[in-house]
């Protein structure tokens, strides 16, 4: 059986090292530069940062396996959880993340463990950065939590599929970061691995839970609100009345968007939910029958659902910039027909699927959905 590890990297590989140099200096130049990207470090800072990251790579390529483990905390929870059996064939299918902070400790650090990983024989490593993703503030992390939540929803299913046995690494990492994983881990792993804080401690192994997300009717209820907070927009008081507090998050002058649990469950129903053969009503957009009766035509939900979400985006961007909103859009790719009355134009919403419409009076009126046929006939 091929085993998925998404591990939780902090920066421990470097603090570990820093920390037995006995330099106090150095130790505060790591601890106040975490969260810093490389942009945001001083050329002193980053050259300081950059000599460290070398010795610590060195000391890697000449370590012992029995030194491995006390070199990072990553590697400690990986290297525990195959035991004996690392060095085995049948590890040559294991595909490893690498879930690293969108800092420069926190890429260097990832960039570290990819290497040693493929030194051992694994060849199957990726590493992934949220954007924004640290813990410098609250928004930042709540916006990396986020693409977190949608890659887990929209890959991690792939994998089952292939009967991987997915484990998630939370040795290492920060502890924030630990415990939204751990929460994500009772959904979405066959199991969580943790250690106990003592040197000489044994691997924790957390079995999945029985956990179950039932289909909840405000989400079917709001299911509008729902696409457009997903898609940036910023909810009033009194539109969120009735959602459950958990899946909201809302800032200082009172708008609400989606928190990272309200986000988890959208993302596990909303296919259904925009699967279905009701067209949601979106601001600024009008549906002529021709657009009703193409849709109804297509019988992919999951189409059905990819359009219904780009609309939701074609509304928030028309409704705030006009066309000209739609045209800078680089997905969008918003155009005019040539030689067609009545100011007729299309957007896209894959290489496939195209959108005609028309603006009349703040409103944009949607004609026709479909593959580039629609172009012939808009």
């Amino acid at each position: 059986m091929p085993y998925l590890f998404v591990s939780t990297v902090g920066t421990s590989l470097l603090t570990n090292y820093v920390n037995k140099q006995r330099d106090q200096d150095l130790s505060l130049l790591f601890r106040d530069t975490a969260n810093a990207k490389e942009k945001e470090l001083t050329s002193r800072q980053r050259d300081t940062i950059n000599e460290i990251i070398t010795r610590v790579d060195t000391i890697l390529e000449n370590a012992a396996d029995e030194e491995l483990p006390q070199l990072s905390a990553e590697l400690r929870g990986l290297l525990g959880y195959y035991g004996c059996d690392f060095y085995s064939q049948t590890t040559s299918m294991d595909h490893h993340v690498l879930l690293a902070t969108d800092t420069y400790q926190g890429r260097k650090a990832a960039n570290l463990l990819d290497k040693l990983l493929r030194i051992l024989g694994f060849s199957s490593v990726e590493i992934m950065v949220p954007q924004e993703l640290s813990t410098r503030d609250c928004n930042s992390f709540t916006g990396g939590i986020n693409e977190v939540v949608k890659w887990c929803e929209q890959t991690l299913a792939g994998y089952r599929q292939q009967r991987y046995h997915i484990v998630f690494n939370l040795v290492g990492g920060f502890k924030s970061l630990q415990g939204y994983m751990n929460t994500l881990g009772m959904f979405y792993a066959d199991e969580i691995i943790y250690i106990f804080e003592a040197p000489s401690a044994d691997l924790i192994r957390i079995p999945r839970l029985p956990v179950v997300l039932d289909e909840i009717p405000i989400l079917q209820e709001k299911s509008t609100l729902f696409t457009l907070m997903e898609n940036g927009y910023l909810a009033k008081k009194e539109e969120v009345k009735n959602i459950p507090e958990i899946y909201l998050d809302f800032d200082q002058e009172g708008s609400y968007t989606l928190s990272t649990w309200g986000l988890l469950m959208w993302e596990r129903h909303k296919q259904k939910i925009l699967g279905s053969d009701q067209i949601l009503p979106f601001p600024s957009l009008a549906y002529e029958r021709s657009f009703e009766k193409d849709f109804l035509g297509i019988t992919d939900k999951t189409r059905r659902a990819d359009i219904q979400t780009t609309l939701a985006k074609i509304s928030l961007l028309f409704r705030e910039h006009g066309l000209a909103g739609l045209r800078k859009d680089g997905g969008l790719l918003y155009d005019n027909y040539e030689n067609q009355p009545g100011n007729i134009g299309h957007f896209r919403l894959n290489q496939d699927f195209r959108v005609s419409c028309y603006p009349k009076d703040n409103i944009l009126h949607l004609r026709h959905v479909g593959p580039h046929d629609v172009n012939k006939k808009p």
